[in-house]
């Protein structure tokens, strides 16, 4: 390949990118030969050399500046990388005479003109390299500090600065739209703008105590003095990153004059500022001020007496019911941590869940939810109740500190509770990092019997990329998608979809915020499995669900029927699944008459049903208010005909065919469908399609003309298709 064909930066872009303190190379494969593009300043002072120098090392002599025992693991590595576009190496290179340990990791992304390009960062964690040292004080992507170290280098830092007469002040960084950017340019690419924006961090501030919270926060201990202007300077230079993403900070500043807070009252102080500026995008920083001791007060109050709620059971645990949709009956429940605090009184989640998740004590409360939650399945277990599955949210931060495996396992264990009884709700902004891992860790909760969870789908931007990666029981749909809701909306078309694109993947759903009976009844004959909401209970302590009959008025589904339940869940009311048993038959489910049906005892009763099927039930004379309103108790007798047909598909478990069945002066022609069948009560589920109505009623007579239509054509294009196929494989042979 030729070296002229090297793609090349110029002007401004150039001179930026090369200016910067990141420590980084872009480089371009051409042929069998790595060439250079662009070397940041920031890597010649990590590397003690001049651009020149940096760059032919590189391209020609670089192993001969790795260590002999690392030379293969280099070589190993960056093969890889040039292949998948993805590094995370550990080395040790000769630098200024003496071997230094080097942290590298690097992305592959493709130019506007097409040229693909490989950007490595490095870091040097020489002085970090005892592995318990990094795993317990140090973050290895970063190579900063840790929480945990921060607090005693800034305390540190700060007896310093006081000494020499100067203000400290502490800093709270955050990078704004991080997920966004995860979600745009992928991981690979988001870590190295993390890396970017630490590098650019211990530049500016040089010797100050600087640390990685979590995620992509930072937190700086350092001089009031010239402040603003550091903060400005860094917010210039994390623009300057290789990949041209526009990356933005947002810092909140506490000005810590009297030096007597404890420093991570402090931090909290900070980090209120920043979040009062994270969506207003005119504003790069903003100093704690008193309006907003509130807010503080509350945080360090939840922070000052977690742990005596902990002890003296200040924290109760609350059921919020989830009832299935075809029997409108408890068949869940989730559990809620409600803070009952003798000064403040009810503390809502909002203003304790949040500070527990920021200050990584989240764990302690789900673990002891956990506990309450054995105890309570204990209880009723005794009672002789029915049990029903309780799901509990697993904070993401939880599998950053423990194995939270073994940790819920050794609980459930030592309660001898059935692992099908506990659900495991894991929320969806978790799977924006640590892929693999977290799909590895919902395997383990599967494998041992452990149903999981996928919560508030739709409020993140990951959310399709999800559902591809991993494997849930459930998908539980963000509150937001209720709010506003109208049956002639947009949401109505989207939340449609959505339901249906889900099913297919043969997962169960469940919709969140459930106010309204429209909504009740759209959610179920759309599709819906499960749903919760302030329409069908709202959260209550957990005795109040130890008894069959509920508060008001729900009972608990039949345990004993839950696989039966399931499969009815899992069928769509969409003609197209049939095609395999009804010879290619597809029609539209606007217009073709579809509902699933529970027989028993010669009696039927709806379980779901779509507008056209509804549409039919009037036509034919059947209660309007009833079709319309809640089905639940509505049973009707059918034709004998009819009754035969759905008997000899349960029997058979294949279809049937009902022609010309009459009711009101109205012929109908139907398939009938096995869903489900249970023995112990002799009750089965059929999905019924209308095929053909012969009606007097104009707009009945016009769907069934147009529908066999349709049905015709398309038997003819599946006889053209095969006659075409069988001449193509005629003169294969």
């Amino acid at each position: 390949m030729n070296a002229d064909m090297l793609y090349e930066y110029y002007g401004r872009e150039k001179n930026d990118l090369e200016s910067s303190v990141m420590p980084f190379v872009i480089m371009q494969k051409l042929g069998n030969e790595l060439h250079v593009t662009l070397v940041s300043d920031g890597l010649c002072k990590l590397y003690c050399a001049d651009r020149a120098e940096v760059a032919d090392t590189i391209e020609n002599s670089i192993f001969t500046t790795v260590h002999p025992e690392d030379v293969e693991k280099v070589s190993s590595a960056m093969v890889k990388f040039l292949s998948d576009g993805s590094l995370k190496l550990v080395f040790r290179k000769l630098i200024s005479g003496a071997f230094r340990t080097i942290y590298a990791q690097g992305s592959s992304y493709y130019t506007d003109s097409g040229e693909k390009l490989h950007v490595i960062w490095c870091g040097d964690i020489t002085d970090i390299v005892n592995a318990e040292k990094i795993n317990t004080y140090y973050d290895k992507m970063t190579t900063l500090p840790n929480m945990s170290a921060f607090g005693v280098l800034a305390e540190q830092e700060r007896r310093r600065m006081q000494s020499k007469g100067i203000v400290p002040a502490i800093v709270y960084f955050d990078i704004r739209d991080m997920k966004a950017i995860n979600e745009k340019y992928g991981f690979s690419r988001g870590n190295g703008v993390i890396s970017g924006t630490a590098s650019v961090l211990k530049d500016v501030f040089q010797k100050d105590a600087i640390a990685r919270f979590s995620d992509d926060h930072f937190v700086v201990m350092t001089g009031k003095r010239h402040l603003e202007q550091k903060i400005e300077q860094v917010n210039d230079q994390v623009l300057r990153n290789p990949m041209g993403i526009s990356v933005q900070l947002c810092a909140g500043i506490y000005i810590d004059d009297k030096g007597e807070l404890d420093i991570f009252a402090a931090i909290d102080r900070a980090r209120i500022a920043c979040k009062t500026i994270k969506g207003d995008y005119t504003r790069k920083y903003h100093v704690f001020d008193r309006d907003m001791f509130t807010e503080y007060r509350q945080r360090r109050h939840v922070l000052n007496h977690f742990d005596e709620a902990l002890e003296n059971g200040y924290l109760k645990l609350y059921y919020m019911p989830i009832i299935r949709t075809v029997t409108g009956k408890i068949c869940d429940m989730e559990a809620l941590a409600r803070w009952m605090d003798p000064e403040k009184g009810i503390l809502p989640p909002s203003q304790f869940i949040p500070v527990l998740e920021d200050n990584r004590l989240i764990n302690k409360l789900d673990f002891y939810m956990l506990r309450k939650i054995c105890e309570s399945l204990d209880t009723q277990k005794q009672l002789g109740m029915p049990l029903v599955p309780v799901s509990v949210n697993i904070s993401r931060t939880n599998f950053e500190v423990c194995d939270v495996f073994d940790e819920v396992l050794s609980i459930v264990n030592e309660y001898n509770i059935a692992h099908h009884l506990l659900t495991v709700e894991i929320t969806e902004s978790a799977f924006i990092k640590n892929q693999q891992f977290l799909a590895n860790q919902i395997n383990r909760f599967r494998e041992a019997g452990f149903n999981v969870w996928m919560d508030d789908f739709g409020s993140e931007y990951s959310s399709l990329n999800t559902l591809q990666e991993y494997s849930f029981d459930l998908i539980k749909l963000d509150m937001r998608f209720m709010k506003n809701f109208s049956l002639t909306g947009k949401n109505r078309l989207i939340l449609s979809d959505v339901l249906n694109m889900i099913s297919k993947l043969g997962v169960s759903t469940l919709a969140e915020g459930v106010q309204t009976k429209e909504q009740l009844r759209f959610l179920r004959d759309a599709g819906c499995d499960k749903v919760q909401g302030f329409l069908l209970g709202k959260p209550m302590p957990c005795e109040h669900f130890y008894q069959e009959r509920i508060y008001n008025g729900l009972q608990y589904d039949d345990v004993n029927k839950t696989s039966y339940y399931d499969k009815i869940c899992a069928t769509s009311l969409e003609p197209h699944i049939l095609m395999s048993n009804l010879g290619g038959f597809i029609g539209d489910n606007n217009t073709t008459p579809i509902a699933a049906l529970e027989f028993h005892k010669d009696t039927f009763r709806i379980l779901k049903a779509n507008g056209a099927y509804k549409y039919l039930l009037e036509e034919i004379g059947q209660d309007k208010d009833m079709i319309y309103n809640d089905y639940y108790h509505w049973y009707r007798t059918l034709s004998p005909v009819f009754a035969d047909a759905v008997k000899k598909c349960l029997s058979s478990r294949k279809s049937e065919t009902v022609i010309n069945v009459e009711e009101n002066g109205i012929r109908i022609s139907a398939n009938i469908s096995f869903i489900a069948y249970d023995s112990k009560t002799e009750t089965g589920a059929v999905l019924v399609i209308i095929t053909k109505v012969d009606s007097p009623h104009p707009m009945l007579a016009q769907e069934s003309e147009a529908h066999e239509i349709e049905v015709q054509e398309i038997e003819t294009q599946e006889i053209e298709t095969q006659e075409s196929e069988a001449s193509d494989n005629k003169q294969d042979e």
